[in-house]
C-alpha cells in the first residue's frame, strides 16, 4: 500500500546510495594516495641507500639523484595536500551519508506507523462488522 511517505523514502534512499558511492570513492582515493606515498618513500629510501653505499658511477648520477629526491619531495608534499583535502571531503561525505540515513529511517518509521494505524483501523472495522453480523444473525 502506498503512503504519503513513499516519495520521500525513495528520494532519500537514492540520495543515500549516491552519497555512499561518493564516500566509497573518496575512501579508495585516500587509500591510493597512501599507496603512492609509500611507493615514493620506498624509492626515496632506495636512493638514500645507494648514496650511503656509494653505488653511483659518476657525478651525473649524483646530480640526477639530487633532482630525483627533490621531485620526490615535491610529489610527497602534493600527496600530503591531496590526502588532507580528501580527508576533509570524506568527513563531509560521512556527515551527508549519516544525514540521509537518519532521514530515510525517519520516513520509513512514519510510513510503517501509518501502515500499522491503517491495519489496526481495518481490524477494528472487521471486528465491528463481524459483531454486527453476529448480532443480526441472532435477531433473525
Amino acid at each position: 500500500m502506498k503512503t504519503k511517505w513513499d516519495a520521500l523514502i525513495k528520494k532519500y534512499d537514492v540520495a543515500y546510495q549516491e552519497e555512499l558511492k561518493a564516500l566509497l570513492w573518496s575512501v579508495r582515493e585516500i587509500e591510493k594516495a597512501y599507496e603512492n606515498k609509500a611507493t615514493l618513500e620506498e624509492q626515496e629510501a632506495d636512493s638514500w641507500r645507494k648514496l650511503s653505499n656509494r653505488e653511483y658511477l659518476s657525478s651525473g648520477d649524483l646530480a640526477f639523484d639530487g633532482e630525483f629526491r627533490s621531485s620526490v619531495a615535491k610529489l610527497k608534499a602534493n600527496l600530503d595536500y591531496a590526502i588532507a583535502e580528501l580527508k576533509d571531503d570524506e568527513a563531509e561525505l560521512k556527515s551527508r551519508v549519516a544525514r540521509c540515513a537518519r532521514l530515510l529511517k525517519k520516513y520509513e518509521f512514519l510510513r510503517d506507523r501509518d501502515l500499522l494505524e491503517y491495519a489496526n483501523a481495518r481490524e477494528l472495522d472487521e471486528a465491528d462488522d463481524l459483531e454486527d453480523w453476529v448480532m443480526n444473525a441472532r435477531t433473525e
